[in-house]
């Protein structure tokens, strides 16, 4: 039978879902959502238009019976309005003005009450060679030149867009709209689904970023750095995810937050917040929008709070750290990216940075730099997410582990064969409240962070010897945050972390 995969009509023998997916070889990622999509009949001609305009879509609909002259004008007019016909002519409190054209309709220079969002022919100095697809945007009383008869519909859709416009807009298209084939759709991750002649089968949804946002588009790819795209809110017109809100973003673009864009929040209790969207929404300062589903779009309508969707981007996710020397150099030979390996050369070196940091950097210049350090400075360590979440996430974002796969600690100051300090970030760390102490003593391989009960809040520290008075920053028991164990903490490594001295760096990845 006949199936849409991904987009792409294509023949399979098998019915249950998983199986339709394994025979065509298709993108799947267990756990995620799957869209099965079905149409009905439709493809009626409807009296109603689309207007696009530069910044939006606006619709109007024919209402009624009207006089035949003035539909018929405004059949030509659609027709034609690319040709110069889709200016804004002129503005005023009350009106948007679409013209001038021409027209054979009559004058009638009595004033007549127009209700707020009448769509009506009105001339330029009741002269018909100056003629005007008129908008009413508030209900007044005028004259322009033109009969009750020339009131042909009204604005349903797109108010705000016709009251953004300035004279500087247009509408590029005025285009019937055709009853769409009604469409029934659901998500599921139940493989054993059973799917029907002409359905279609979305297992993904493709994402384009954008250049000219590249800090967000950078946040976006960290956020599905797993490939996945994780909804933790579903409305009407947009689902979002908010795996990385609380992170600061600069404000890179104001656009219209049009169908299957997608954007985030820099600011705001939900900064860093991701939204994709499923109508349109007016641009807003708090939002940049970086990106479009171009994709899986079918995905993105049926999602719930608390799916999973595969998320594939264009282009890939250029972050090699945490990666060896090697290992970077083959990914980027695959992209056909130039890299100049520096610090620690060696192909089993680990990359703990690259310049440029930013994928969109990166594409455009064609080069990257690689750092490289010995394995023995990278660090695996558990996270205590369960019993410190605040304090991980500030550890996280401290250290750049919530970005990227290594972070980074630099000593602050260092009291040999005792304890190590690493800067913190004291603003940062103002609502750090007491969480995971030791109040059972401190060990050798456990890391501290000072929380908000002292001065010294958000330093960072580990003990190189147990006790039971004082935490791994030098605080009282109770004033100070476990974070994270240090794995494996052989002699060797113990030794090294003792002889650090202020202003050397270490490396931390997490265990999974």
């Amino acid at each position: 039978m006949r199936v849409i995969f991904n987009g792409e009509p294509l023949e399979v023998n098998s019915t249950r879902l998983g199986d339709v997916i394994n025979e065509l070889d298709g993108a799947y990622k267990p756990g995620g959502i799957i869209a099965v999509t079905s149409e009905k009949k439709g493809g009626e001609l409807k009296n109603e238009f689309a207007l696009q305009t530069t910044k939006g879509e606006a619709r109007i609909i024919i209402a009624g019976k009207k006089d035949a002259e003035a539909l018929s004008l405004f059949h030509e007019m659609y027709e034609n309005v690319r040709n110069g016909q889709g200016k804004i002519g002129w503005l005023s409190e009350d009106i948007t003005a679409i013209g001038p054209f021409g027209s054979e309709l009559s004058v009638d220079k009595r004033e007549r009450k127009y209700k707020k969002w009448d769509v009506f022919f009105g001339f330029g100095g009741f002269d018909p060679s100056m003629t005007y697809l008129m908008i009413s945007k508030h209900e007044h009383e005028a004259a322009y030149g033109t009969g009750a008869d020339a009131i042909i519909g009204r604005l349903t859709r797109g108010r705000k867009i016709i009251e953004a416009m300035d004279e500087s807009d247009k509408i590029e298209s005025i285009t019937p709209l055709v009853t769409q084939a009604e469409r029934v759709g659901v998500v599921t991750t139940d493989l054993d689904t059973e799917i029907e002649k002409g359905q279609e089968i979305s297992t993904y949804a493709k994402i384009r970023l954008s250049q000219d946002a590249p800090m967000s588009s950078e946040h976006f790819l960290s956020l599905v750095r797993d490939d996945v795209f994780r909804v933790d809110d579903a409305k009407h017109t947009y689902i979002a995810s908010g795996t990385l809100k609380g992170l600061n973003l600069p404000l890179e673009t104001i656009q219209y937050r049009s169908k299957y864009s997608v954007s985030v929040r820099n600011k705001g209790t939900d900064k860093g917040q991701v939204y994709v969207y499923k109508g349109s929404r007016l641009p807003h300062q708090s939002h940049s929008v970086f990106g479009e589903v171009i994709k899986g779009g079918d995905v993105i309508e049926y999602a719930k709070a608390g799916d999973l969707i595969h998320t594939v981007t264009e282009p890939h996710w250029m972050m090699v750290v945490g990666h060896t020397q090697k290992e970077a150099e083959a990914f980027f030979d695959q992209q056909d990216i130039e890299q100049v390996r520096e610090g620690n050369q060696d192909d089993d070196a680990v990359v703990v940075d690259q310049v440029p940091a930013l994928t969109m950097d990166i594409v455009n210049r064609g080069t990257v730099r690689t750092v490289g350090v010995g394995k023995e400075a990278v660090f695996e360590v558990s996270l205590f997410n369960e019993e410190a979440p605040k304090t991980v996430w500030y550890f996280k974002k401290v250290t750049g582990l919530i970005t990227r796969p290594i972070g980074n600690l630099k000593v602050h100051f260092s009291v040999p064969g005792m304890l190590v300090l690493f800067q913190g970030n004291a603003g940062e760390a103002g609502t750090l409240v007491p969480e995971n102490l030791p109040t059972e003593g401190t060990k050798v391989s456990m890391l501290g962070v000072t929380n908000m009960s002292r001065p010294s809040r958000g330093m960072m520290g580990i003990r190189f010897d147990e006790s039971k008075e004082y935490g791994p920053t030098g605080e009282t028991t109770n004033g100070a945050n476990i974070v994270l164990s240090f794995d494996s903490l052989t002699p060797e490594k113990t030794s090294f972390l003792s002889k650090l001295k202020e202003g050397d760096v270490i490396y931390v990845k997490e265990k999974h």
